[in-house]
């Protein structure tokens, strides 16, 4: 699978910049990090594998419900809001913001799209 790594934190970047998100990264599903924007004091492999086991543990929690494993997972807090996304088979996008918008639900999914097409 040939990744374009630099142009995937390029659109991380912008991503971050047009919605004012604190961190966004694509990450393996078995929580590599694939391409990443974190503030400097975060860690990127944790944040990565904490994701990775967020969106394996609802699989399992479907999966003992006999339904189709969630592609989309939002959790909302007080501090913020956590993006979980598929990007493909393979990998997963993540970010989080201050709070949900229409103008941040729009960005998510136009940064999937370009996702796709730069890991496929």
């Amino acid at each position: 699978m040939a990744v374009a790594v630099e142009a995937l934190r390029k659109l991380l970047h912008d991503f971050n910049a047009r919605t004012g998100s604190k961190m966004s990264a694509i990450v393996s599903r078995s929580g590599v990090p694939v391409a990443w924007v974190l503030p400097d004091d975060a860690q990127v492999d944790n944040f990565a594998t904490m994701a990775a086991t967020l969106l394996g543990a609802l699989e399992v929690i479907y999966a003992t419900m006999k339904a189709n494993p969630p592609t989309h997972v939002t959790v909302e807090s007080e501090g913020g809001i956590l993006s979980v996304r598929e990007v493909t088979g393979k990998m997963f996008f993540v970010a989080m913001a201050e709070r949900r918008s229409p103008a941040l639900v729009r960005a998510i999914d136009e940064v999937i799209a370009k996702a796709k097409g730069l890991t496929s």
